[in-house]
């Protein structure tokens, strides 16, 4: 069915102006630093100016974190409103990244406001369940809200993640304890005081328990010992955000979340994390390298500093840490892919293909092998292998999106577009609102010489849905694509060209050429032969490659 031109025009002139009135990038506040030292304010000076230059240069998940780290810098000196306005832009750049909603509802948090904060641990925790922190604040913030249920069901839920977890166990015991069910909250906080028997401050709440049955001797022994010792979870992301080591998240809302660290000595491992999170490696390295001094056998360590030391471009030093780390732990499966990461990253692909399948021998459950094992047999035009990585991938974790954007590509490389459609079709059966899987379903019935009407029709519906809930530059161009294949180039060619100015208002100019043969194709009024461009990372996944070195500074003038 082909969408009324005019009608179609109108519509996406005024979803574009929505989208830019709620998702645009806006300046980031410069503080007021009076309050802070002059070493202080110079260097918060310094990574200001230093951002603001290299901002120009960066565009999608590369402007995000740059984003992020300009919020850590100012959250970290205590600026905590203008580090929610760089963690809002990181939001324009990557608006399904569960990282910077999460930041963003803490530092409501740390602000009070309660309300927002709770907004944003919802939308974290809808994005990401598996990152046991998140699911801990939701639990908090639904407790502190009164919904006593849905903190039950949060907790319930945690699985693996939470079964080594003593403030995860206390949770359960508060919640037990608000529903009335003091057996089952008893248990919870005894499972707590099991893992972490410092954590004293769970005696308060033992003694609550106790004497909401009745024991009242059994409560006072309990208070009697008491102190104010919480139990503590390690919150990489948070910790690295705000410069400090571990998170007391049993304290009060309204407290900074890194109070309870206050005293302790900035852990060089989680600095280390964190750094490489938001892609600081420089700083990763010299993190990495103070811990090793600790710990110089540590092939857990070892294999981190092999991984960044690669990526910075020393590939002596990193094969010679990753042979260690293989050395050391022979049957580690992780030490192997990190070996292979090495010598993919070194251009020695045969090297590291053998470590990815041997280390996928001995645990088939490696993600991250499986990835770039799949991403190596598509480079070699072994699309069936890749394709059965990929599905294997899907199994292992079916809540990753681009798992099925590049299963789909394998198969439609392979020939085989219509068992695309048919694993996108089960996929889509079995979670309705799976917006990435709609998006590729939509691209693949559109190329797809053997879709049928009926998956034509489906594909129209799913990207009119897609385009209304979100008008994102990668939708409107899936829904320019099922224009194209009912014949109607000239809406096609418009969609295209609004999918480029809304990649360039988000990520800069070079942010459109991912459209533009597309937008070539239907000005020529001819229709794609595949769902997405010939050189897509998702047919060409690129090699793992060291980083680009960095520009010498500019020479000083001549006096």
């Amino acid at each position: 069915m082909k969408l009324n031109r005019l009608v179609l025009a109108g519509a996406l002139a005024l979803l574009s102006t929505a989208a830019l009135a709620q998702n645009v990038i806006r300046p980031v506040p410069i503080p007021d630093l009076r309050k802070l030292t002059k070493a202080e304010a110079d260097q918060l000076v310094e990574m200001r100016a230093e951002f603001d230059k290299t901002k120009p240069t960066l565009a999608g998940e590369q402007l995000a974190k740059a984003y992020s780290l300009l919020a850590s810098s100012y959250a970290q000196a205590g600026f905590y409103a203008e580090a929610d306005a760089a963690l809002a832009n990181a939001l324009v750049v990557t608006p399904d990244d569960a990282r910077w909603l999460y930041l963003r509802g803490m530092l409501a948090r740390m602000r009070n406001q309660q309300t927002q904060a709770a907004d944003f641990l919802e939308q974290a925790f809808r994005l990401d369940r598996k990152y046991l922190p998140i699911r801990i604040a939701v639990i908090e913030s639904r407790l502190a809200g009164g919904d006593v249920d849905a903190a039950r069901q949060a907790a319930d839920q945690a699985g693996a993640e939470g079964k080594d977890s003593a403030v995860l166990a206390s949770l359960r015991g508060r919640v037990a304890l608000r529903q009335g069910r003091h057996a089952d909250a008893l248990n919870a906080i005894n499972d707590a005081l099991r893992l972490d028997p410092g954590a004293n401050q769970l005696y308060a709440v033992q003694a609550d328990i106790y004497a909401a049955q009745g024991n009242k001797a059994a409560a006072d022994a309990a208070r009697a010992k008491a102190g104010t010792v919480a139990a503590k979870q390690l919150d990489v992301l948070l910790a690295g955000f705000l410069g400090a080591r571990s998170i007391d998240t049993s304290r009060p809302a309204t407290a900074p979340a890194g109070a309870a660290a206050a005293a302790d000595k900035d852990d060089p491992l989680t600095q280390a994390r964190f750094f490489i999170g938001v892609q600081q490696y420089d700083s990763a390295r010299a993190a990495l390298n103070q811990a090793l001094k600790s710990a110089p056998n540590n092939s857990g360590l070892l294999g981190l500093s092999a991984r960044v030391e690669a990526l910075l471009g020393n590939r002596p030093l990193a094969t010679t840490r990753a042979n260690e780390a293989v050395r050391l732990s022979p049957n580690d499966p992780s030490a192997l892919v990190t070996r292979g990461v090495v010598a993919e990253t070194g251009g020695d692909e045969a090297a590291a293909q053998a470590d990815y399948e041997k280390a996928i021998g001995l645990d088939g459950k490696l993600t991250e092998a499986r990835l770039l094992l799949g991403n190596r047999y598509m480079r070699l035009g072994r699309y069936a292998q890749a394709a059965e990585q990929y599905r294997q991938l899907i199994k292992l974790d079916t809540k990753v999106p681009e798992h099925y954007g590049r299963l789909a590509a394998a198969q439609f490389a392979d020939g085989r577009c219509t068992d695309a459609l048919r694993d996108l079709e089960a996929a889509l059966q079995a979670n309705q609102r799976h917006g990435y899987a709609a998006q590729v379903y939509v691209r693949v019935a559109a190329t797809c010489r053997g879709a049928t009407d009926e998956q034509h029709r489906k594909a129209t519906d799913y990207a009119r849905r897609l385009y209304v809930e979100r008008p994102i530059p990668q939708v409107i161009e899936a829904v320019a694509l099922t224009n194209a294949a009912a014949d109607n180039f000239t809406v096609a060619s418009e969609m295209q060209g609004s999918a480029m100015f809304a990649a360039v208002r988000d990520g800069g100019n070079e942010a459109a050429d991912p459209f533009r043969e597309f937008f070539k194709k239907f000005e020529a009024r001819q229709m794609p032969e595949r769902p997405w461009p010939a050189d897509s990372n998702l047919f060409k996944p690129a090699r793992l490659q060291p980083l680009p070195p960095r520009p010498a500074p500019a020479a000083a003038p001549a006096r």
